[in-house]
């Protein structure tokens, strides 16, 4: 039988309003920095790396499978979040076969291939950001600077990041995505049923909210879009078409006094997961010095 494919955005319920979006050519340097970064609002930018070589290269059948021979591992499901131990135990291919498979597949299968580091001989076809000032792309505190996600009809569930800035590129195919940032009073009608995965269950809507004030900001991106990410926004992620699709996730380090306060409950929330008290007191420290450094400067 065959596995059915998982669709993760709709399973949320909220009132869906278009996400924000600017042209490549008329967004500066500044107005990035100081219009999204710094007040960390999320922002689509269309067409704003039409110019790599990947997204003319990457989609011919053999290129990237001559370019590389490295073993990855392949899922047949979409992305969980978190990955789990299940991840480390997922089949390994050798990267030119996997992206084979997944170019071959049929529309109604689902693989694959999860974070996966640009390999150095792929990386002559990707550029840079025209609406990222060098000097701010600064290297990330927590996550990977850049990661691949080489897929088909493969959802990525949602979640959201708790430190350092991700732009999300499309190069293959194209995906739909849904974005919510939730206040200290949607915080626990949301948070707990997503994390508990009650929203794939057949009986969902008693777990969430029927007069749920949630609003989602929502985008479909085509190759060459970026969608800027901040940190504590939720996001889900679903393919809107049945192709082969690669993703590229760039991520830079959050400005000192960007990082988020101790009243978010999002970030109380990271603060009690921690293990050891010590980790937890250094990260409540950390916090509050960007709580400072944002009363020194606004």
């Amino acid at each position: 039988m065959a596995k059915r494919i998982v669709k993760v955005i709709d399973l949320v319920p909220g009132q869906a309003v278009q996400l924000p979006s600017v042209d490549n050519e008329t967004l500066g340097h500044d107005q990035f920095w100081s219009g999204f970064v710094c007040p960390q609002q999320p922002i689509v930018v269309k067409n704003a790396v039409a110019n790599w070589p990947a997204l003319r290269k990457w989609g011919t059948h053999g290129y990237l499978e001559a370019l590389t021979n490295r073993q990855v591992s392949v899922s047949d499901t979409f992305n969980a979040s978190p990955a789990g131990l299940w991840h480390q135990n997922l089949p390994k291919y050798r990267l030119d076969e996997a992206i084979s498979c997944l170019r071959n597949a049929g529309p109604d299968d689902t693989f694959a291939i999860r974070a996966l580091p640009i390999p150095q001989e792929w990386k002559a076809d990707l550029g840079s950001y025209d609406f990222l000032d060098a000097k701010r792309d600064l290297p990330p505190r927590a996550y990977a600077r850049d990661r691949l996600f080489i897929y088909r009809n493969a959802s990525t569930e949602w979640h959201y990041h708790t430190t350092d800035e991700t732009l999300t590129t499309q190069i293959l195919g194209s995906k739909r995505i849904s974005m919510f940032k939730l206040s200290k009073a949607d915080w626990h009608a949301y948070a707990g049923p997503i994390r508990s995965n009650l929203h794939h269950m057949d009986d969902r809507a008693r777990f969430f909210p029927s007069d749920g004030s949630l609003t989602k900001f929502e985008a479909t991106l085509e190759p060459g879009d970026v969608l800027y990410i901040p940190p504590f926004w939720w996001h889900g992620v679903d393919p809107a078409d049945t192709g082969f699709g690669i993703t590229l996730a760039h991520c830079f380090r959050t400005p000192l006094n960007r990082l988020g306060s101790l009243s978010d409950p999002a970030v109380k929330d990271v603060i009690r997961a921690q293990r050891s008290l010590m980790l937890a007191l250094r990260m409540r420290a950390f916090v509050a010095l960007g709580s400072l450094t944002r009363i020194v400067n606004p």
